[in-house]
C-alpha cells in the first residue's frame, strides 16, 4: 500500500512538472518573458511556503488590528486578480496568537488617466506621509548613534554590522516609499483572506496604521459595494 502511494505521488509529481515545463516553454516561445518570470517566482514562493507551513509559528507571527498596513506577497495573479508584493490594510477587528489568517484590502498606486469607481477608495498620500515620517525619525536616531560612536576608537564588529544593516534597511525603505508618492488606492473589490505566512516582517516594525477617517471611508464603500 505504501509503495503504491509513493509511486502515485512520484507519477503526479512528474506529470505536474511536465505540464509546468510546457507552460514555461509556451511563454518563452511567444516572447511572454514577464509571464514566464512571474510564474517562476510564484512556483518558487509557493514551494517555500509549502515547505515551511508545518514549522510556521503562528504564535510568533504577531497580533494585528484593524487599519494596520502590512506588506504581503499575494502570489501569482489570474485574470484581474491582484498579485505580487503589495501593501495591504488589515480589516480584522480582533486577532490573537492562535489566528493564522487575516482579512485584508490590497493597496495600489493611483494610475494617471484611470477612472476609479465605487469599488476603490482614494486614501491620498496618507500612507506615504506616515512611512516618510517614521523613516525620518529612524534616520535621526541612527545619525545620533553614529555621532556617539565617533567618540569610540575601536567599534566592535557586531555593532558595525548592526549599523550597516540599519543603514541598508533605511536606504531600501526610502527607495520603496518613494514609489508611494502618488495617491494610494484601496481596492475594495479585491478583499481577500491571507495566511500570516505571506506577511513581510519588515513593515510590521514600522507599526503603520491608517486614520479612523480613512477606515470610515473604506467601511462606507464596502457597504455600498457588497451590501447596498
Amino acid at each position: 500500500m505504501e509503495n503504491k502511494e509513493k509511486n502515485n505521488a512520484i507519477l503526479h509529481k512528474d506529470n505536474s512538472l511536465n505540464r509546468l515545463d510546457l507552460s514555461f516553454l509556451k511563454h518563452i516561445e511567444l516572447a511572454q518573458y514577464k509571464q514566464s518570470e512571474l510564474l517562476a517566482y510564484w512556483v518558487h514562493d509557493f514551494a517555500v511556503y509549502h515547505d515551511e507551513e508545518k514549522s510556521f509559528n503562528v504564535a510568533k507571527s504577531g497580533i494585528y488590528s484593524r487599519g494596520d498596513v502590512i506588506k504581503v506577497n499575494l502570489g501569482f495573479n489570474i485574470g484581474n486578480e491582484l498579485g505580487g508584493l503589495h501593501y495591504c490594510i488589515v480589516l480584522n477587528k480582533y486577532d490573537n496568537t492562535r489566528n493564522g489568517t487575516l482579512n485584508i484590502i490590497p493597496l495600489t498606486s493611483k494610475k494617471d488617466n484611470k477612472k476609479y469607481d465605487f469599488s476603490h477608495v482614494n486614501l491620498g498620500k496618507e500612507i506615504y506621509t506616515i512611512f516618510y515620517k517614521k523613516i525620518e525619525k529612524e534616520k535621526q536616531k541612527l545619525q545620533q548613534i553614529l555621532k556617539e560612536l565617533e567618540k569610540i576608537e575601536d567599534i566592535p564588529i557586531n555593532i558595525q554590522n548592526i549599523i550597516k544593516k540599519e543603514q541598508s534597511y533605511i536606504e531600501k525603505m526610502e527607495k520603496e516609499i518613494s514609489k508611494m508618492q502618488k495617491d494610494s488606492i484601496a481596492l475594495i473589490n479585491q478583499i481577500t483572506t491571507i495566511s500570516k505566512q505571506r506577511i513581510f516582517k519588515d513593515t510590521v516594525r514600522r507599526n503603520v496604521k491608517i486614520s479612523p477617517n480613512s477606515l470610515d471611508l473604506i467601511d462606507e464603500q464596502i457597504i455600498k459595494f457588497f451590501t447596498k
